[in-house]
């Protein structure tokens, strides 16, 4: 494996940073995770626009560019080898002087790395997957930042109970998004799908494209937990997941235990064109 750290190259064992990096001591820093397939690399630009807004909105102000980003992205993807893979890009706040808000000493690092992609096994998108609802939700959710330890919890407790994952809703009983993935219910042709308080996902904005492509009536609003119990379909959309179907939410069984026509049909359409 080739790690590149503030643009230089190393394997593995070598590639290191300070353990005094307000990334590992505060969670302060951005990453994305993309995809690559076949020897392309999925979406790339949408997912360096988010993780530069990213770094706009907590403060972090670094000197790369986005076409440097694209470039040493492209070249540890071509050093690590393979046609496919999970690649995994983090800025961090940097090395700084202690406390956390002393940010004008920091100097950023850059590190981006490839490790093997799985996606589920096909028996996950014939079967679908089953949810715990969470009243939790993560830090500063429109960013993809560093402090993950709320999605971490949050599928450990579903695994603890008996589910495949977890969702989180707030203390209105508001939808929000899952561990590491949106969410969509659908009913009557229409797809519905949580506008606040979330990561707006690249693979979710495409499966909204191409839901329209298809016909489908989308809506991005406010969603109930209770909207989610007696949905005729639901699915979550991810980068490393695709979409996947819902079969159960907490004690509700939805579409009958079985993945929905709407879930199959924008599955199968997305695997035509993105594979």
């Amino acid at each position: 494996m080739s790690v590149c750290i503030n643009g230089e190259f190393f394997n593995a064992n070598d590639a290191k940073i300070s353990v005094f990096d307000h990334g590992l001591l505060y969670g302060d820093g951005v990453f994305d995770t993309i995809a690559a397939v076949n020897g392309q690399i999925w979406w790339l630009d949408e997912h360096l626009n988010r993780l530069l807004e990213g770094c706009n909105s907590i403060f972090l102000e670094h000197p790369w560019s986005k076409s440097e980003l694209t470039e040493l992205t492209h070249e540890t993807f071509r050093l690590t080898g393979g046609d496919r893979g999970r690649i995994r890009i983090t800025i961090t706040r940097g090395i700084g002087e202690i406390p956390s808000y002393c940010l004008d000493s920091c100097q950023p690092n850059l590190i981006i790395f490839v490790t093997p992609l799985d996606f589920p096994q096909e028996s996950t998108y014939s079967k679908g997957i089953s949810l715990k609802s969470i009243n939790h939700h993560r830090v500063l959710p429109q960013v993809k930042n560093l402090s993950f330890l709320p999605s971490i919890i949050g599928y450990e407790n579903s695994q603890r109970d008996g589910f495949d994952d977890a969702v989180f809703v707030d203390d209105f009983g508001y939808v929000r998004e899952g561990t590491s993935w949106n969410i969509f219910l659908a009913t009557e042709q229409r797809l519905i799908t949580p506008k606040d308080s979330i990561l707006v996902g690249v693979t979710r904005n495409k499966v909204i494209e191409l839901a329209e492509n298809l016909g489908f009536s989308i809506e991005i609003k406010s969603v109930k937990l209770e909207d989610l119990y007696s949905a005729n379909e639901i699915f979550v959309t991810g980068t490393t997941k695709r979409i996947i179907g819902v079969n159960r939410i907490d004690n509700f069984v939805i579409s009958n235990g079985i993945i929905g026509e709407y879930t199959r049909t924008l599955l199968g359409k997305f695997q035509t064109i993105f594979y």
